[in-house]
């Protein structure tokens, strides 16, 4: 194992770091932002506000002014910042919609939540890019995990069958809702979704089983999974009366089945079988359908007791046609290849399995580090993995400023700059953790939510800095 970590550490600075010129709105966009992951918080927001005040490329100043939003912790100036962007700029640009949004997010943090929802919505509703993800990041920054679920419901429920354009309408299958719902609970264990979420929800002329479906998803989300089954089996009796007029709901059936099957852990066979069987009814799309899990994955990792099952589902994964059927493979991306094997790797640290999780992680980088985000995180396990079982501290902090420098994803870079203080801490070096340690708040910013690693990461690196400066 020794040898090949000292391999990774040199394939980690031996890599190169390729820059293309950026020609096309998105490389621009994201040629900005990977030069901008690699600073401090606090440069990058000296360059987003020199890029808003000297740029003239409105793709990049868009960038800019979001970036402004999240890493600057003076809300008041910040406003005066985007309030000036937006008298500046043409309103049918990219930069003043992105500006819109920013502003909304700080009002958001400012607790003034209607008016941030309210521009928000808009923006959903003019179509805006990257506005409902930029609305859901900000409840879950804000802690409003259950307005995600029914905001949620609601557009899944009012999307019209005909209309295949929206982001809620491609994701039909109601298990995005599990997502805030499962952190909620994870946070709050008293929370019942079936009493907080579910009678804010409306039924649906459209789609008359999307209600049923998320009371469902309400059941199962509480822990009571054999109530949620019997409500999935009367949604089946029903879509199988020859009564029912609605759109065709079959390939959601077998997936909430799964869900509620693998939160449960108990039956993990007929869980696969249920899996397997939503696979089968989305051959023609393995793209989506491979998205689809891996969202579901995702929402498996806000508890430790769900994080157990997760190789019950990843073991069927690594075995089935996306990993093994070079037709069917090549329908999907890097990442979602990248994220299969992800995923297993955290479902063995989850079982506790180090050894194999270690061995996984090389695998991974070997193919998918520095560009994929799994790629980043099993970096990540690798460096942890150095430092505590290895006893290599050294080695363990040129893999984590590797990262930092070829795979600085926003998504990763906290978890690595709390490790790498950890280290310095470890070290006696109490003065470079606490700056570390900084360095990780503004990144997380102030607020005590967001999603659920994040939320336990904050209070770990929390518990480290009293415990350094003796409070």
């Amino acid at each position: 194992m020794i040898k090949k970590i000292a391999l990774v550490i040199g394939v980690v600075f031996l890599f190169p770091c390729c820059l293309f010129a950026a020609q096309t709105d998105a490389q621009r966009a994201e040629s900005f932002l990977l030069q901008s992951k690699k600073l401090p918080a606090t440069e990058r927001v000296d360059r987003a506000k020199a890029t808003i005040e000297n740029s003239t490329d409105d793709v990049v100043v868009a960038e800019a002014v979001y970036d402004l939003s999240r890493f600057w912790n003076n809300p008041e100036d910040k406003l005066a910042v985007i309030e000036q962007v937006l008298s500046n700029v043409d309103k049918n640009s990219k930069s003043y919609q992105r500006a819109e949004m920013a502003k909304a997010h700080i009002l958001a943090r400012l607790d003034r939540k209607a008016e941030s929802c309210a521009i928000f919505e808009k923006g959903v509703a003019e179509g805006w890019e990257k506005a409902l993800h930029f609305y859901h990041n900000s409840l879950w920054e804000t802690g409003d995990y259950p307005q995600i679920a029914v905001d949620t419901y609601k557009r899944l429920a009012e999307a019209p069958d005909t209309d295949h354009s929206g982001e809620y309408q491609r994701e039909r299958d109601f298990v995005g809702m599990f997502d805030s719902l499962r952190a909620m609970r994870a946070l709050n264990p008293a929370f019942q979704a079936i009493d907080t979420v579910y009678p804010q929800l409306k039924d649906s002329e459209s789609r008359p089983l999307a209600k049923p479906f998320a009371e469902a998803v309400c059941l199962a989300a509480d822990d009571r999974y054999s109530e949620a089954l019997v409500a999935l089996d009367t949604i089946q009796e029903a879509s199988d009366s020859g009564k029912y007029k609605g759109p065709d709901e079959s390939q959601n059936l077998p997936f909430l089945r799964a869900a509620a099957l693998f939160f449960e852990g108990r039956d993990p066979y007929a869980a696969r079988a249920q899996m397997r069987r939503y696979m089968d009814l989305t051959a023609d799309n393995p793209f989506w359908a491979m998205s689809r899990i891996s969202y579901f994955l995702c929402t498996m990792e806000h508890s430790d007791r769900d994080g157990k099952n997760i190789l019950e589902l990843t073991s069927m994964l690594l075995d089935c046609e996306y990993m093994t059927d070079p037709a069917v493979r090549s329908k999907l991306q890097d990442w979602q290849l990248a994220s299969i094997l992800g995923w297993h790797q955290k479902g063995l640290t989850f079982r506790g399995r180090w050894e194999e999780s270690a061995d996984l992680c090389l695998k991974i980088m070997d193919q998918y580090y520095p560009q994929t985000i799994t790629g980043a995180n099993t970096a990540l396990g690798i460096g942890l993995y150095v430092s505590w079982h290895d006893k290599d501290p050294d080695g363990a902090e040129r893999i984590l400023r590797a990262i930092l420098e070829e795979a600085p994803y926003d998504g990763v870079a906290v978890y690595v700059l709390v490790a790498l203080a950890e280290i310095a801490d470890a070290k006696n070096d109490k003065a470079k953790a606490l700056t570390l340690l900084d360095e990780a708040f503004d990144r997380m910013g102030t607020l005590p939510y967001g999603r659920v690693p994040l939320v336990h990461k904050r209070q770990d690196a929390l518990r480290l800095q009293t415990r350094i400066l003796g409070r």
